[in-house]
């Protein structure tokens, strides 16, 4: 018996270890995917053309699509499922960086129709003389790629907007053979990797980016996020722990670090969790969950509850919620 649980804890807290493990992908959240999210760049004075602009679907930070922006600052998202998404534009030499929340929502959910939602960005300028904090993606890379595999990455942003994920792998797959320096369709290509789950793949293109962009966190993140994935938390940690000396405001980085930590430093795996929350309680909502499993292992039960309450307060609808409302249920009928 471990100390402090009680044998009649044990099935509860193995519900609470299975719910940190499901990750839904798109696909299973719904078939309805025929919404359509309109962005138009605006700026002061200025000509908004060739900003990157990444569309996230929020409840698990995963890219949905990524493309740039032309002379007009018009693009559009399509073939989307109803949720919660965020429109992300990188920092550039001109713009400071922006994070727009955008939620998809059918008119009539017992008929659905295509939902068309038109959101505005206005793009602020950089301060003169001003420096970017460090871990923000600055125009430090990706300068001197031959148009031959910048004509690859653009085809496999292509295919992945279109849904196309073969395709995309093999556009950004040549990107990289054409330009090993390439770190945009590095990154692009860990991330289609990890979404078909060759994680082994995705950790080959990902790693190198340590060396190319060092003073970037995201790609530290993804790649640690990978290294979860086949299992190597330790690794995991490392890479999320430089992450975090790069964008220490980063609530993605603490979540992945408190998984990393879960197991053989609990401690430091909720502060990291706590952190998360305080950064961005919505998007980081899933840290309540391991939080659950943390001070429930000390027997703390009503706090235990708090932060399943929470979680289904952030996410009634997320397709775990139904296993976090049992699980709830049966932690109230537990006699303390």
């Amino acid at each position: 018996m471990t100390e402090g649980k009680p044998p009649r804890l044990r099935p509860v807290l193995a519900c609470i270890c299975l719910l940190l493990f499901s990750c839904p992908s798109l696909a299973q959240v719904s078939n309805d995917a025929i919404h359509e999210i309109k962005v138009l760049l605006k700026a002061r004075g200025g000509e908004v053309g060739g900003v990157r602009v990444r569309l996230l679907w929020q409840a698990r930070m995963q890219p949905v699509s990524d493309t740039y922006s032309g002379k007009e600052g018009e693009l559009r998202f399509t073939n989307l499922l109803p949720g919660e998404y965020i429109v992300e534009t990188s920092e550039t030499e001109r713009f400071e960086a922006t994070a727009t929340r955008v939620t998809v929502i059918p008119i009539d959910v017992r008929k659905p129709r295509s939902t068309h939602i038109t959101v505005s960005v206005d793009l602020p300028a950089r301060q003169p003389g001003g420096t970017a904090p460090p871990g923000v993606v600055l125009a430090d890379v990706d300068l001197d790629v031959p148009e031959a595999a910048r004509k690859h990455y653009r085809k496999g942003l292509e295919s992945s907007r279109a849904g196309r994920s073969a395709d995309s792998t093999k556009e950004f797959k040549a990107a990289v053979e054409a330009y090993p320096k390439f770190y945009a369709a590095r990154l692009e290509l860990g991330r289609e990797l990890r979404a078909q789950k060759r994680f082994s793949e995705a950790e080959e293109a990902l790693k190198p980016l340590g060396e190319i962009a060092p003073r970037h966190a995201e790609p530290r993140l993804e790649y640690a996020v990978v290294l979860l994935a086949l299992r190597r938390p330790k690794e995991a940690a490392s890479e999320l722990r430089k992450a975090l000396e790069l964008e220490e405001a980063s609530w993605a980085a603490h979540l992945n670090l408190g998984w990393a930590l879960l197991e053989d430093q609990p401690e430091e795996a909720e502060r990291h969790f706590t952190r998360a929350l305080e950064l961005d309680e919505r998007r980081a909502a899933q840290a309540h969950l391991s939080l659950a499993r943390l001070v429930y292992r000390k027997g703390m039960r009503q706090d235990s509850i708090r932060h399943l309450e929470a979680y289904l307060a952030l996410e009634p609808k997320a397709p775990d919620a139904p296993s976090v409302r049992k699980l709830l249920e049966q932690l109230r009928k537990v006699k303390s």
